[in-house]
């Protein structure tokens, strides 16, 4: 009982950092109080796991870091040099606190930002796709069909057409 009242008490203390990471302890806690925790190694401390992440001060400066390098090409060991960190331990501290891969939060902030693009601008999608740090043209579509769902043409003419007559 003592454990789990540990899990939940960490859960409360992380929630609005890591909302993922907060749901993994209460799952935890949830186990322990069923009895079911013979199918997975649970950690000695409910904050292991906890510790691993990215400090605040750490996750802003890399965000604001990606935010303001999307154009450009984006380094592993310069997001990991923002954080004071080694790329390894960087790459890890990463996963935890955003719950997704760098390269895979590079990739869906790049599409958020041509997102705002094709809504704001007449510009082909050629050189939106350049404006975004991306290779090409067809790196982007690629890139832009795994995270939404459907190619940049189809989302521009899909939500041009729901637009509000002042974005126009």
């Amino acid at each position: 009982m003592r454990m789990a009242m540990s899990f939940l008490d960490a859960a409360l203390r992380i929630w609005d950092i890591d909302q993922a990471q907060a749901k993994s302890q209460i799952k935890m806690a949830a186990a322990l109080l069923r009895g079911d925790t013979d199918d997975q190694p649970m950690p000695e401390k409910p904050t292991d796991r906890i510790l691993t992440g990215l400090l605040p001060w750490q996750a802003r400066r890399v965000r604001e870091f990606i935010d303001g390098s999307l154009e450009s090409k984006i380094r592993l060991q310069d997001c990991a040099s923002k954080a004071r960190l080694s790329a390894s331990h960087f790459s890890r501290a990463f996963k935890a606190t955003f719950g997704t891969t760098v390269i895979e939060y590079i990739q869906r902030r790049r599409v958020e930002r041509a997102q705002q693009m094709m809504l704001l601008s007449d510009q082909p999608l050629s050189q939106i796709a350049v404006a975004c740090g991306f290779a090409d043209q067809a790196h982007y579509c690629r890139v832009f069909r795994d995270v939404i769902g459907l190619s940049p043409n189809a989302w521009r003419r899909r939500n041009i057409l729901d637009a509000p007559d002042e974005q126009l």
